[in-house]
């Protein structure tokens, strides 16, 4: 299962900006509307100290994401994304004794 950090940094530069983007994010996580291809695996969460939520999601394909984000960026919603890849414990375990070897 490919999991990856999202990291979404909402436009909040007004207030209606800010209603807007958390509202529909908020939205879109409670019924679990995501891109074909992605399932939420962990959160949302929305950051304390600036404009982001933060996801763990499964993704198969991260290329089938690219036009919905680039839709939320062109519409206003989206300032920037970080796609980060993760692994489990697991892979450190991996490594660690391909390290020892």
């Amino acid at each position: 299962m490919p999991l990856y950090l999202d990291e979404l940094w909402l436009n909040a530069t007004s207030r209606e900006a800010a209603l807007r983007a958390y509202g529909t994010f908020k939205a879109l996580a409670e019924v679990g509307s995501f891109p074909d291809g992605v399932r939420l695996v962990a959160g949302p969460w929305f950051s304390n100290e600036e404009a982001k939520v933060i996801l763990v999601v499964d993704i198969a394909d991260h290329a089938g994401t690219f036009v919905p984000f680039a839709s939320g960026i062109v519409g206003g919603l989206i300032l920037r994304r970080r796609l980060e890849p993760i692994v489990e414990p697991s892979a450190v375990d991996a490594l660690l004794a391909a390290l020892s070897a």
